[in-house]
């Protein structure tokens, strides 16, 4: 750690002043994500907000997948009048948003600097600004923001315990972190279980960490356990039977489509739905094993869990090369971004125009975005005491894991690009041009410093 008292208001206020700029810029790209994403977290939002101004009864309350981002977007639309218009609700909430991301990028300097250096705090945040993916997804009324959100601050509470085990604070944000990061990305429950596995593992071969931090984890992730499964069994109360959806059938709906993901194109990364690939054998075939899933349930009179559940089981045990192979193509998919919402021959952005300047425009983002994926590699081969950092490649691993087993999209993974970025740059630092420059941009920022020291 390096703690050294120095100002940041310079820090923070290019933070939020280039922060702002960007969301501006990326506003007005020709290619943007879907405003309402779904509709789902939009609609039960709204609806939720008015039933508090009392205006719509408790029946068209409802929280039919993830209860994080209904408590997310419903304080920025109790803002509004109760008669806005949904493009007016969009606004309230992608300017709430914007707000969170912001705040997002002064903690994750702060976790930087406090884990590493203050030169590696810049750093990552120079990522997000090489790299906006976080722009993008703040301009959408989805899961995204909030799960980046309290991704961050749970690592923010680590970053607190790590140095002071003894300060409540640092663990009072981490267990908010992961029990709000739960609540909009539920699989995200595999993180408890690598937490657990690492105390159990220091108890073990670690008795220095065990000792400061061990039990500390465990109650806190206890903590977060109830908070989280009380919240999500609140949500099914809620919603009861006045909706059809539910996590469970959510869930099989999508490792259904899962099965068929990469299955037979592995090369065909085209976004799952029949407007953009009606012409894709796997989009096709996933049709189709709908259809007959549903003859099924209506001939034996089986729940649509039982009839998904055991096509999953069967599917899994007769191709295991196949399940393999997606596995690893998902995870690969999950690191990757393409446009879907302009097709190559409409694309233009200044000079890039057609599918020329569309290939090598995706050609640039991916080269940006696949080198802070091998600053991360890096940091993970080089450093030698990783059991400190287990948040980071948790939240990595547990992402991973679940949609490379299920279903995959980059914006799935989103969450963990607050680890992602921190360790890659921990990892690139250690370059030695790469420090060179940095060090001269964190001069100009900190002309007064006091020469950092960072621990290769």
């Amino acid at each position: 750690m390096n703690s050294r008292n120095f100002s940041t208001k310079r820090i923070n206020g290019i933070i939020v002043l280039i922060s702002s700029l960007m969301m501006l810029v990326v506003l007005n790209l020709p290619f943007k994500a879907k405003p309402f994403g779904d509709i789902t977290f939009h609609e039960e939002s709204k609806n939720l907000a008015l039933f508090i101004k009392g205006k719509i009864p408790y029946d068209q309350v409802v929280i039919t997948k993830a209860p994080g981002p209904i408590l997310f977007y419903t304080p920025a639309y109790l803002l509004a009048p109760s008669n806005a218009t949904d493009d007016q609700l969009w606004v309230y909430g992608v300017v709430f948003t914007t707000i969170i991301i912001t705040i997002s990028l002064l903690l994750i300097f702060r976790i930087g600097t406090s884990l590493f250096s203050k030169e590696v705090g810049i750093l990552s945040v120079l990522f997000f600004f090489l790299f906006p993916i976080h722009c993008y997804y703040s301009l959408g009324i989805m899961a995204e923001a909030p799960a980046f959100f309290s991704s961050t601050l749970a690592i923010y509470g680590w970053s607190i315990a790590l140095h002071q085990p003894d300060k409540k604070s640092g663990w009072i944000f981490m267990i908010l972190g992961m029990w709000f990061l739960i609540l909009n990305r539920p699989n995200t429950l595999l993180l408890l279980g690598l937490g657990f596995l690492v105390v159990f593992y220091a108890f073990f071969k670690n008795k220095s960490f065990f000792l400061s931090y061990g039990k500390k984890m465990m109650v806190s992730f206890v903590c977060v356990g109830l908070l989280g499964s009380g919240i999500l069994q609140l949500a099914k109360i809620i919603t009861g039977t006045k909706s059809g959806g539910n996590q469970e059938t959510l869930f099989y709906y999508v490792a259904h489509q899962g099965r068929f993901q990469f299955r037979e194109e592995p090369t065909d990364f085209r976004f799952w739905e029949s407007d953009i690939r009606p012409d894709s054998k796997d989009y096709q075939n996933w049709n189709k094993s709908g259809a007959a899933l549903s003859a099924v349930m209506d001939q034996t009179h089986q729940s649509y869990v039982d009839v998904y559940k055991k096509f999953l089981t069967d599917d899994a045990l007769e191709h295991p090369g196949l399940f393999i192979r997606q596995f690893f193509v998902k995870c690969f998919y999950g690191h990757v971004y393409f446009i879907n919402s302009v097709q190559p021959n409409q694309f233009d952005l200044g000079p890039l125009k057609g599918p020329i300047g569309y290939w090598i425009f995706i050609l640039l983002i991916n080269s940006i975005n696949l080198i802070i994926v091998a600053g991360a590699v890096l940091f993970l081969f080089r450093e030698k005491n990783l059991i400190r950092y287990w948040i980071f490649w948790g939240i990595i691993i547990s992402l991973l894991i679940f949609h490379g087993l299920t279903y995959m999209e980059p914006r799935y993974i989103f969450p963990s690009r607050v680890a992602l970025y921190l360790m890659s740059a921990a990892g690139l630092y250690r370059i030695s041009w790469i420090q060179k420059i940095i060090n001269k941009i964190s001069f100009h920022m900190f002309p007064n410093r006091i020469k950092a020291d960072f621990n290769q």
